[in-house]
């Protein structure tokens, strides 16, 4: 079974080669400061980044959050399983491992986005509702 961890410095080029990977499959733009966005979530304990494998074959982040509605709150950043890996449970144990790290924190509400081409080509609606999560329909909108 493949080794679930957090993260560390050390791991920051294969962080980047993932997100990027990650990105590109879902039409997102590969951002210009995607290193040190993740140097500075490595260092900031309201965000975590999980990897899993060696070579990593998966990863997901969640960073918490306060605000009126819910207090504190977390977010499911990314969740990332590379193609060949796909379809063996390394999705679900990042999500369970994520989601345990979100319940630890006190975050009273977790949430996510999917983008209408991970939905497309995964269907992954389907794979968030059966760790509780609903279709909110409210709208994403992002200032940047």
């Amino acid at each position: 079974m493949s080794e679930l961890r957090a993260a560390t410095a050390a791991d920051l080029p294969a962080l980047v080669a993932l997100y990027a990977a990650f990105f590109r499959e879902d039409a997102v733009p590969v951002p210009a400061a995607l290193q040190a966005n993740l140097a500075a979530m490595l260092d900031d304990p309201d965000a975590m980044i999980a990897l899993l494998g060696d070579p990593p074959q998966g990863l997901v982040s969640a960073t918490l959050t306060r605000g009126a509605e819910f207090g504190l709150s977390a977010e499911i950043e990314d969740l990332y399983v590379v193609p060949s890996a796909r379809g063996t449970g390394l999705a679900r144990r990042l999500m369970t491992h994520a989601l345990d790290w979100c319940d630890r924190r006190g975050a009273r509400a977790v949430s996510l986005v999917v983008t209408p081409e991970a939905e497309a080509e995964q269907e992954l609606t389907a794979f968030y509702t059966r760790f509780g999560f609903i279709d909110s329909r409210r709208r994403l909108l992002i200032r940047g």
